[in-house]
């Protein structure tokens, strides 16, 4: 990975190298956002009691410069900018292509000025992101998979995807190798058939238990940074998780996960699946 910025994507539009977007100014991703600290003076002593620290959201702020062929031209790529920076519901990727990372964020901020003495074909832009996730991810997504464990019949299920995925572990068992220098929170799929599927990430001792049984065609989607617990996808069932389930994040370096559950009646030999997909992490 080189230096210079390079290729930054948004909303469908491509700024530069080869675009006619040329970015001038990058900031806010190699810096640390604000630190949200909790620390207490020490009464009667010399400096504080100091508890974890926490950042707070980062702000990403991006200086174009804009080049047209014409005046109307440069006006088409003002007005195809304006409609990629309109305000949003949800946070979505600014993905920074030859850095291989990304941000989720939403635009704050638009300037597009306007200068009658200068603007034939080039003109200026200055762009804010509000990222209330901090993290910077890497952009490729992966993902690995086991069949639930079964003393009977433990065996492993390989899966091809379109997408990266690592090996899949044996039975019951898989591991997530988490890259970054940060934690990381992985999104989880449980296929049934299962009852009360159990997932141990064994490194941490954290253990997610679902008191739930799902059919053959049915899933589960479990995203652990929102907690939202997604029958099919769409249908929410948050009440399914066992009260005192701890909720598995991937640490930086290996993970291993542990994935249990019963089998249903009337479906010998099909098995469960989960599979972990997550992306590094970095601060």
């Amino acid at each position: 990975m080189g230096q210079r910025i390079g290729r930054i994507r948004w909303d469908g539009l491509e700024f530069g190298p080869g675009s006619r977007y040329h970015v001038s100014e990058v900031t806010g991703i190699d810096d640390m956002p604000e630190i949200r600290a909790d620390d207490l003076a020490r009464t009667g002593a010399h400096g504080d009691y100091t508890g974890p620290d926490y950042t707070g959201p980062r702000i990403v702020q991006l200086g174009l410069s804009l080049r047209g062929d014409t005046p109307d031209h440069l006006r088409e790529l003002t007005v195809a900018l304006r409609a990629a920076t309109q305000p949003q519901r949800q946070p979505a990727p600014l993905e920074l292509l030859d850095w291989g990372v990304l941000v989720y964020g939403k635009v704050r901020r638009r300037s597009l000025p306007y200068d009658a003495q200068g603007l034939w074909r080039t003109g200026t832009a200055a762009l804010e992101w509000y990222c209330a996730d901090p993290y910077l991810y890497g952009l490729e997504e992966h993902a690995v998979s086991t069949t639930a464990y079964s003393p009977a019949a433990g065996r492993s299920y390989n899966l091809v995807f379109n997408r990266v995925y690592g090996d899949p572990g044996s039975a019951g068992r898989l591991t997530a190798a988490n890259a970054g220098a940060a934690p990381t929170y992985p999104t989880l799929r449980i296929d049934g058939p299962v009852a009360d599927p159990s997932i141990e990430q064994t490194n941490t001792g954290a253990i997610l238990t679902i008191d739930a049984t799902l059919q053959a065609g049915e899933y589960l989607l479990i995203d652990t940074r929102s907690r939202a617990v997604l029958l099919q996808g769409t249908t929410p069932r948050r009440s399914w998780v066992r009260a005192g389930s701890l909720w598995p994040i991937l640490q930086p370096g290996p993970n291993e996960i542990a994935y249990r559950g019963s089998s249903l009646p009337g479906s010998p030999g099909q098995p469960s699946l989960l599979t972990v997909t997550w992306r590094d992490a970095s601060l």
